[in-house]
């Protein structure tokens, strides 16, 4: 009696590989799986190493405007402690100098309804902060120097920056804001300025001092 026996593939099996070798297949899953997981890695350190490429060369390019300043983030408990003092009004204007990720400035208007505009000069931050707040009602992100724009109209001025320029700040908003006008200070205080009152977030991580002002400011 003649025995047919079907061709490999149509048993789902390469011509090259033996039918019902369990052996065989295990072996090839495992390789698959370990190609799959190379693949991955290999993935992630490019991603990883553009991403480092990208952030070394938007700090290169603002190094002479921000002397070489990392961004450090507020921390979100810092943004919710800062607005826990301070209210706004719909009608009024916020604008924060050198604004990161733009997390000040859409918190103030989820809470308050405000205008709120963020300046940022790294090209980088600016593009996440510009994303992450499209289509925010009443928010503005702007790729300029805040240092050379007009912060007269602001009823509130938010900032987080490093010491080495709170000198120059309290000069420029000194001679620029209208009498009325807050200034937040997150950790560093401005010089020859009395602050009316200073708290510290309850959480231990980020309970550094957060400085409010009001303008005509009482010199220390």
């Amino acid at each position: 009696m003649l025995n047919i026996v079907p061709p490999a593939f149509f048993l789902g099996h390469s011509p090259g590989r033996r039918i019902g070798c369990g052996l065989n297949d295990s072996l090839w899953k495992r390789t698959a799986i370990m190609h799959a997981w190379i693949y991955i890695v290999f993935a992630i350190v490019a991603i990883v190493t553009i991403a480092v490429l990208l952030v070394s060369l938007s700090i290169i390019a603002v190094s002479p405007v921000t002397r070489g300043a990392m961004f450090h983030p507020s921390a979100r408990i810092r943004v919710k402690t800062a607005f826990d003092h301070l209210t706004m009004d719909e009608d009024q204007y916020l604008v924060d100098v050198g604004c990161g990720d733009g997390r000040v400035i859409r918190e103030a208007a989820k809470r308050y309804g405000a205008r709120c505009r963020g300046y940022e000069i790294n090209p980088l931050l600016f593009a996440i902060a510009w994303l992450l707040s499209l289509g925010r009602r009443g928010v503005t992100v702007r790729c300029r120097n805040f240092w050379n724009e007009d912060l007269s109209e602001a009823d509130v001025v938010f900032c987080y920056l490093f010491p080495d320029v709170m000198g120059r700040l309290a000069k420029k908003l000194e001679g620029e804001l209208k009498p009325g006008t807050r200034v937040v200070s997150c950790n560093f205080p401005l010089p020859g300025w009395r602050p009316v009152q200073t708290i510290r977030p309850s959480a231990t991580m980020h309970d550094d001092p957060i400085y409010f002002y009001e303008c005509p400011h009482t010199k220390e």
